[in-house]
């Protein structure tokens, strides 16, 4: 008997796909678990064990040190073992034999479990490597590693929607056996027409929760470093990914996005800046993941140092739209304004030079590009592009 371990997430529940169509339905038990579960199930099953003839995956997951003993106890008592995982912060595994967490092949390309599982399973002659398997792998893989957004391939964000959309096991079902009989992978017109109502209403989600967004300063502090990082904070019931990542994006001042949620008592980070590495963040509230894109569990540490600040700010106001006066890089100043009604104006003083004015205060950074100076205002002052009318009574009253 083939048991499989996963992470309840698409790539997690894509290897158990992968393991069903490789060695039989009959013959593969998949157990999907959170990083909350994973160690608990794991080693119920290794207690419970009877017979010999069990085979152990564990994909896109990692355990703990002391369930890490207990496998290679099974493992050294005759059984077969696997532990296929691209995580970062699974590497300390790889001293086992008996796992194989790789984060980058050899041609470069980021890899996500299912990708390495895929490998494994041609390797050892129980896959085809072409046809719509191989087409929804690297779809998987690609939204997984978020390769999908640098290469604009919509249908890798889109099978992911697929699978939060249809009820549990539904997915599972009605793609597995589109893998086993396609030559090529597409969705059909109902899942096209149910996709393109989501992303209506995910487009919509995004807007509000942009609106609610809060932004604090946050010190933190972990063994591989400590700083200080300007981060906005957003309880995001749904899309967190998707939502993630378009926050990120419409505010780059920010170092990165923590997303909560009560309810599940979850928590995700997400960030596009390479310097900063979320998955440390994650790890200190027993999670991991990538380092742009990681999640953990909502302790009470980090309701405090999250939640619990971002209660006493007010979020930030969008950039007024539509102005023909008070529009960016203007010549003669681009204003903004706070909550405190504080006005930060940008100037140019000659080409690749631009200086703040915040309230009658020269700031005496001088900056290279408009960009950076307009993040420097939203990072230190909370300031959103002031609109056209309050710019004309500030011009008035000046």
């Amino acid at each position: 008997m083939i048991h499989i371990f996963s992470h309840n997430d698409l790539d997690g529940q894509s290897c158990g796909m992968l393991g069903r169509i490789a060695f039989g339905e009959e013959s593969v038990k998949a157990t999907y678990c959170s990083h909350d579960t994973i160690n608990q199930r794991v080693s119920h099953f290794l207690d419970e064990v009877k017979d010999e003839n069990q085979t152990l995956y564990i994909t896109d997951i990692a355990v703990n040190d002391d369930v890490a003993k207990k496998i290679q106890s099974f493992f050294e008592s005759g059984h077969t073992v696997h532990l296929i995982d691209h995580h970062a912060t699974a590497f300390h595994l790889n001293s086992y034999k008996w796992a194989k967490v790789i984060d980058k092949a050899d041609d470069g390309k980021l890899t996500s479990a299912t990708s390495l599982f895929y490998e494994h399973l041609v390797e050892k002659g129980l896959l085809q490597d072409s046809g719509a398997l191989k087409e929804y792998v690297e779809l998987v893989r690609q939204y997984d590693t978020w390769e999908w957004f640098e290469n604009e391939n919509n249908n890798a964000k889109r099978l992911n929607d697929l699978f939060y959309l249809f009820p549990p096991g539904e997915f599972e079902q009605k793609i597995q056996a589109r893998l086993q009989t396609e030559p090529k992978f597409t969705f059909n017109d109902v899942e096209i027409t149910i996709l393109t109502m989501e992303e209506d209403r995910r487009n919509g989600y995004i807007r509000r929760k942009q609106r609610q967004m809060v932004e604090i300063w946050h010190d933190y502090s972990t063994k591989e470093s400590k700083g200080r990082y300007r981060i906005g904070i957003v309880h995001a019931e749904n899309h967190q990914s998707e939502l993630g990542n378009e926050l990120n994006r419409n505010n780059p001042h920010l170092d990165l996005i923590v997303l909560i949620n009560i309810g599940t008592k979850r928590i995700g980070f997400r960030t596009i800046h390479d310097e900063v590495n979320v998955s440390l963040f994650a790890k200190q509230y027993g999670g991991g993941g990538h380092p742009k894109a990681s999640g953990g569990t909502l302790t009470k540490e980090g309701f405090d140092h999250f939640v619990t600040p971002a209660f006493e700010v007010w979020p930030r106001k969008q950039d007024a739209q539509d102005n023909t006066q008070n529009t960016k890089g203007n010549s003669h100043g681009t204003f903004y304004i706070n909550h405190d009604k504080e006005i930060t104006s940008i100037h140019t003083q000659k080409e690749n030079s631009w200086k703040i004015l915040h309230k009658k205060d020269w700031v005496n950074e001088i900056f290279p590009s408009f960009e950076e100076a307009e993040m420097y205002v939203k990072r230190h002052y909370n300031s959103w592009l002031m609109d056209d009318i309050d710019f004309k009574r500030h011009q008035s009253e000046s």
